[in-house]
C-alpha cells in the first residue's frame, strides 16, 4: 500500500463481479474512498459490511446501470468523483442467427448504455485531473462465431471511450482496457450446462498467445496506472491485457 489515492474518490460499477471486487479492494488498499455499485444487493452489502469492518471507506449502492432514472439519481447524490470505473457488464453467447432482439438489448443496455449512463451522470462532479477506466474485453477487437451481441457491445464501448475523451480533455482522462478471456464467474456461468462448455474454455485459453486464461488480478495493476498520475498524458487509448490475443 503507497497511498498513492489518499483523499482521492472512486466509483467503481460492477462491484460485486470478480474484476470490480478487486478494483474496489485495490483502490482502498491505496487510500481511496470507494462506492461501489452493482444489482447485486447481497453480494454488495457484504463487501461494504467487510471493508467496514476492517476500517475502510467503501459504500454500496444497489444501482441497475442500464437503467436512465436510478443511475441519474445516482449521481445527483453523488460528492466529488476523482475515478470512475466502468467495470458492469453481461455477456452473451449465441450466433446470430438464435439471439433474440431481448437478449440483444439485454448486453447492449449493460455494456454500452451502461457506461454511457453513468459516465454522462458523474461527468459534473468528476474533479480536474479526474481519470475514467472503461472495462471493454478483446472481443471488441478481434471475432469470433457465437459473441456477435458481446462483441459489438464492447466494441461500442471502445468507440465511447475515444468520444468521452475527446469530451472530457482537458479536465479529465479517458480510457478502456480490454481484457483477454479470464477464468471468472462470469464464463463459467454463462457455459454452465453447455454440452461443449470444456471445448469452448479451452478455445479460449488457446487463443492467447500464453495458453491460458487470465484472471482478474491481472487487469487491476493496468486499471491504477491509468487512474494515477503516472498516465497523466494517456487519453483515448485503448490497451489490451489478453496474452496476445489480439496480437496475432
Amino acid at each position: 500500500m503507497s497511498g498513492r489515492f489518499l483523499g482521492k474518490a472512486a466509483v467503481v460499477t460492477g462491484a460485486s463481479g470478480d474484476l470490480g471486487r478487486l478494483l474496489c479492494e485495490a483502490l482502498l488498499d491505496e487510500g481511496c474512498s470507494v462506492v461501489g455499485i452493482d444489482v447485486d444487493a447481497a453480494g454488495g452489502e457484504l463487501m461494504q459490511a467487510q471493508a467496514r469492518e476492517a476500517g475502510r471507506d467503501l459504500t454500496f449502492r444497489q444501482v441497475d446501470v442500464a437503467e436512465a432514472d436510478a443511475v441519474a439519481a445516482f449521481g445527483r447524490d453523488s460528492g466529488p468523483v476523482d475515478i470512475v470505473v466502468n467495470a458492469a457488464g453481461v455477456i452473451s453467447y449465441a450466433r446470430i442467427g438464435e439471439t433474440t432482439a431481448e437478449e440483444w438489448d439485454r448486453v447492449m443496455g449493460v455494456n454500452v448504455r451502461g457506461a454511457f449512463l453513468v459516465t454522462k451522470a458523474l461527468e459534473p462532479v468528476l474533479r480536474d485531473g479526474g481519470s475514467v477506466i472503461n472495462i471493454a474485453s478483446s472481443a471488441a477487437l478481434r471475432a469470433g462465431a457465437g459473441w456477435s451481441a458481446y462483441s459489438v457491445s464492447k466494441a461500442g464501448l471502445v468507440a465511447f471511450t475515444k468520444v468521452a475523451a475527446a469530451e472530457l480533455a482537458p479536465r479529465a482522462r479517458v480510457n478502456v482496457v480490454c481484457p483477454g478471456a479470464l477464468d471468472t464467474r462470469m464464463p463459467h456461468r454463462l457455459l454452465d450446462g453447455h454440452p461443449a462448455k470444456d471445448a469452448v474454455l479451452e478455445q479460449m485459453a488457446q487463443a492467447s498467445m500464453l495458453g491460458r486464461l487470465g484472471e482478474a488480478r491481472e487487469v487491476v495493476p493496468l486499471c491504477l496506472f491509468l487512474a494515477g498520475a503516472e498516465a497523466g498524458l494517456v487519453t483515448g487509448a485503448t490497451i489490451a491485457v489478453d496474452g496476445g490475443m489480439t496480437a496475432w
